[in-house]
């Protein structure tokens, strides 16, 4: 389950010629009104406009000075952007809506591998029998939400810059791990690099976390605290880490 998004197809197309896929089931995006009405009632309107600049006014900067960078690291982890394999796919409006329940109850999956889908709702979660796994752009329960690896390099926490492999439950990045796999940036790196390597590190240890739950050996680890829930960062938050 799925976004139809660049990280979701470079899993989708590693993984697909290594262990059986049955189905894809992708989600169609949230509109960016609703998103950021969202993110307003949540967060407040203060924090969107700064996260809203950051995104308008920075973020095309980081992309265009990586440029070069990014297509490094993608023929490096020979990452693919191919579309997906639409015989093997169903577009959905939510991952928790009538569409996805009727397939995961046809397909009855014993794994359901999810990507930058909305919040799994305990309604989907209890619809099958099947474990629901996530890999998440950050080191839980530490660095939980949106763009874990930057605010680990923020908080000069570099030992926990990667990818957590976790099970899903009804929380944001809450579910038992799976498995911690660790990455160091390079100096070319930057905001818009960094999650590159995080799910690049992450796809390589899919396989096996995933023949582990076939082989019904894996074993999750829970932690008592639930870390911090991070967001976007703003314009001034970039500006201060850059600049203290």
């Amino acid at each position: 389950m799925a976004a139809d998004c660049e990280s979701s197809r470079w899993v989708y197309h590693f993984l697909k010629d290594i262990l059986p896929i049955t189905h894809a089931v992708i989600e169609v995006p949230i509109s960016k009104k609703t998103l950021l009405k969202n993110r307003i009632r949540k967060i407040g309107l203060l924090k969107v406009s700064g996260q809203v600049l950051f995104t308008l006014l920075v973020v095309p900067v980081l992309k265009w000075r990586a440029r070069e960078r990014k297509k490094e690291l993608v023929r490096y982890y020979q990452l693919s952007n191919l579309p997906f394999d639409e015989k093997n796919c169903t577009f959905v409006p939510s991952v928790n809506g009538p569409a996805s329940w009727s397939l995961l109850k046809d397909y009855q999956p014993q794994i359901v591998l999810v990507n930058g889908t909305r919040i799994i709702s305990k309604k989907t979660l209890q619809c099958t029998p099947a474990v629901f796994i996530n890999m998440h752009v950050g080191i839980t329960p530490w660095y939980r939400g949106s763009h874990g690896g930057y605010w680990a390099l923020y908080k000069n926490d570099q030992k926990n810059f990667g990818t957590t492999i976790h099970l899903v439950d009804s929380g944001i990045d809450t579910g038992s791990v799976l498995k911690h796999v660790f990455a160091s940036p390079d100096k070319a790196d930057n905001f818009t690099t960094y999650p590159i390597i995080q799910v690049a590190e992450g796809i390589k240890a899919l396989p096996e976390v995933i023949e582990s739950i076939f082989n019904d050996h894996y074993k999750p680890t829970g932690y008592a605290e639930k870390g911090r829930l991070y967001y976007q960062p703003t314009i001034w938050e970039y500006l201060f880490n850059k600049t203290r």
